[in-house]
């Protein structure tokens, strides 16, 4: 059964199954007070920067914007939906669309973020609400995950943080297209590379620049779920291979994360 989406409607779908979330949902408003974190997160997704009201929320936020294949992020939505006839409401923390074109796997995820002691301690509390959830994700399509600081707090985080801004531009491909010509899809240190075309004349701080550039847009393959730096190992994407969830430490923990 299809979600119910603000004034009532039911959800519609871009031909790709896209959902632009703003379009689709209300979102709980998150006020600030003096013993509340309240914070935004600037994306450039299509919904828009996105108020979180917690640090683990606004961590996640920068994580999932940087991972290959997300399309739009939400906080704070309220979900209808149709259970034994009659409507009911749902607010998680985050929805997040994928784009369709990754590989097998939900493209759709609602999500809680909880630290792991509160889950604990209040485990009896969150029951019915994480079984809402499920419930809710289930009819709009999408895979219901709690997320805590286990899976929010890793190396992907501090790369994240490093490399997302080369995002904001069209990538440079100088780097990129000697490190291929001359290397193909052999695996290099940073430092190696950097070497090798020093040695074919470009200047250190644009090999630096483009490298970094060319493995937040995914044309260079690292170990992202280590801490990226001289030591780590690139190379170019094999000619076809697309980067999806397999390449990605934050898009395989939300595969792998649990739902209860």
């Amino acid at each position: 059964m299809r979600p119910v989406s603000r004034g009532g409607r039911a959800v519609t779908y871009s031909k790709v199954g896209l959902m632009v979330l703003k379009e689709h949902f209300q979102q709980r408003p998150i006020d600030a007070t003096f013993s509340s974190f309240r914070s935004m997160v600037p994306l450039r997704t299509p919904s828009g920067a996105q108020h979180v009201e917690s640090e683990l929320e606004a961590e996640l936020l920068e994580q999932l914007a940087f991972a290959p294949g997300t399309y739009d992020l939400l906080t704070q939505p309220i979900i209808e939906y149709a259970t034994n006839g009659r409507t009911r409401r749902y607010t998680p923390d985050i929805v997040v669309q994928l784009h369709a074109s990754l590989d097998d796997g939900p493209c759709r995820y609602v999500i809680e973020v909880k630290r792991r002691a509160d889950l604990i301690a209040n485990a009896t509390q969150y029951a019915p609400k994480f079984q809402a959830g499920r419930v809710a994700a289930e009819n709009m399509g999408a895979a219901f995950r709690i997320m805590a600081e286990d899976r929010i707090r890793t190396p992907y985080l501090t790369n994240a943080r490093l490399l997302r801004r080369h995002l904001d531009s069209d990538p440079e491909l100088a780097a990129f297209d000697l490190i291929r010509r001359e290397l193909g899809t052999q695996g290099v240190t940073v430092t190696e590379a950097i070497r090798l075309l020093c040695g074919l004349g470009m200047e250190e701080p644009d090999i630096r620049a483009g490298i970094e550039q060319a493995v937040a847009w995914r044309m260079l393959l690292c170990d992202l779920a280590r801490p990226f730096n001289d030591s780590s190992v690139v190379r170019a994407r094999e000619p076809g291979e697309q980067p999806g969830r397999n390449h990605d430490p934050l898009l395989r923990s939300l595969l792998d994360a649990v739902s209860a």
